[in-house]
């Protein structure tokens, strides 16, 4: 009897000391629950970089966002452009003519001849000259003029918008990168921990080498992932040197602190809409094509009214054959006129008729543009907010599970150890829990990518903090 009890005091020592090695291991494991997957933990700070600085970078180095910002330039010129119209035009010219040989006239009948002209002959005229009216033309130019100022600011808007949108999402899959490293780095320690296992009990002759092998051979299969997550990591650095105009041997680290996925919040849709109606950049910038060209089409009909300017002008006349600018009243004149100028157009072959259908024309499909920009993007601000709204249930039904599943595969390798659970149910509770965490990180990836994809839609930040 002494033997007996002596033989179960042995097994409950050599239980122990593999338990609270298991343990051990399993603490190291269990010690990230699925939040901690989007923790920036990287300690190299050589080239370390957020993402917001990463987006900054990006707005300051961009090609695009330079051509958006001389195309603003542009408009706004026109804007002067059409103010020209409003101020008064000066202008001076004059004329001077040396005979190289003078010019005669014949006098009939008696014949002879007269010389005509001066050796020197000098004619200046300085005249100033105000529209006072051209059916509406000047007005609407002016007014096209500064839609077309807005459309430029707008246009740069969108820009800057697509490249944070760009930014974000390159950042975002640096971060799932990241999170799957993880992932599967626990996955293999997962495996070889198990080899272990199954090792314990080939050697108690309580499995056989096929298991072994069985084993060995789901370690290689968790390889290749982790190899692919880590090279994605990289690709996705090396994507952002791109777009941050760097170096690819430029040291970069990103570094992120992303916010509690299920908290984040939103505006109901109707609000969103709303919001999106009044602030997405190219939905502004349709709305102002339309208005330009409806002032188009004002300008084109102005044609056929004419138009009426008041002038003022003086003039200068002299010759002579001795002094090139005589002033003497004897061989010089001066004169000064102001009136008014109208000018009406009778007939030009129908060509103010067909330029005021072109102009109609190209009002209507403004207005169509108008129209599907509108719709799209009010489809677009419905699938991201749909999208979030999915995102966000993945992570609570998913954020619980992984610990769950980790608790799980404890007990059920402790039940493995004790023969009282098979292999088949050891690698079902480690698949459970890798598919748990990938879910989850899927999830949370998925959420922040739903997030950035609103606030695009809308053309603002409208996440409630």
């Amino acid at each position: 009897m002494k033997n007996f009890y002596g033989y179960i005091l042995i097994f409950v020592l050599i239980f122990n000391s593999q338990y609270l090695c298991y343990a051990a291991s399993a603490a190291k494991t269990s010690a990230k629950d699925g939040v901690d997957l989007f923790i920036s933990d990287n300690e190299d700070n050589d080239g370390a970089i957020t993402v917001e600085q990463a987006v900054d970078i990006a707005l300051s180095a961009n090609t695009n966002i330079k051509i958006a910002e001389k195309n603003a330039q542009i408009y706004d010129q026109q804007v002067r452009q059409y103010w020209s119209y409003v101020y008064p035009r000066i202008s001076l010219s004059g004329s001077y003519s040396r005979a190289l040989k003078a010019a005669e006239t014949i006098i009939p009948p008696l014949g002879g001849k007269v010389r005509m002209g001066s050796d020197n002959t000098t004619n200046v005229t300085a005249e100033a000259s105000l529209l006072l009216w051209k059916g509406g033309a000047v007005s609407a130019a002016i007014r096209a003029g500064d839609y077309f100022a807005k459309s430029g600011q707008m246009q740069l808007s969108n820009a800057q918008n697509q490249i944070k949108d760009s930014v974000n999402t390159l950042c975002l899959g640096i971060i799932l990168s990241n999170a799957l490293i993880q992932v599967q780095q626990e996955n293999l320690n997962i495996a070889k921990n198990h080899l272990e296992e199954i090792n314990l009990k080939y050697k108690q002759g309580l499995a056989s080498d096929l298991d072994i092998l069985n084993q060995k051979v789901k370690i290689s299969n968790s390889e290749p992932p982790l190899i692919q997550a880590k090279n994605s990591y990289e690709l996705g650095l090396l994507t952002l040197r791109r777009v941050l105009n760097k170096d690819p041997q430029e040291p970069l680290n990103l570094k992120w602190q992303l916010k509690d996925a299920i908290k984040i919040k939103t505006p109901p849709l109707d609000e969103l809409y709303e919001i999106a109606a009044n602030n997405r950049p190219d939905l502004v910038v349709a709305r102002l094509n339309t208005k330009i060209a409806e002032e188009q089409i004002k300008i084109a009909r102005a044609d056929h009214f004419g138009e009426i300017s008041a002038f003022i002008n003086a003039t200068y006349n002299g010759a002579s054959d001795s002094v090139l600018i005589p002033v003497s009243d004897y061989n010089s004149s001066y004169g000064a006129a102001a009136g008014l100028k109208l000018s009406i157009p009778l007939f030009e072959g129908f060509r103010a008729d067909a330029v005021i259908k072109q102009k109609q024309l190209a009002y209507d499909q403004a207005l169509l543009t108008e129209q599907d920009i509108e719709r799209n993007i009010k489809i677009e601000v419905k699938r991201a907010w749909m999208n979030l709204n999915e995102a966000k249930q993945r992570v609570a039904a998913t954020k619980g599970t992984i610990e769950q599943a980790r608790t799980n595969l404890e007990r059920t390798t402790l039940r493995y150890r004790n023969g009282l659970a098979s292999r088949l149910d050891l690698d079902d509770c480690a698949l459970l829990l890798h598919n748990a965490e990938l879910q989850f990180v899927q999830a949370v990836h998925d959420t922040f990518a739903s997030v950035s994809n609103l606030n695009y839609a809308v053309g603002k930040e409208v996440t409630v903090k």
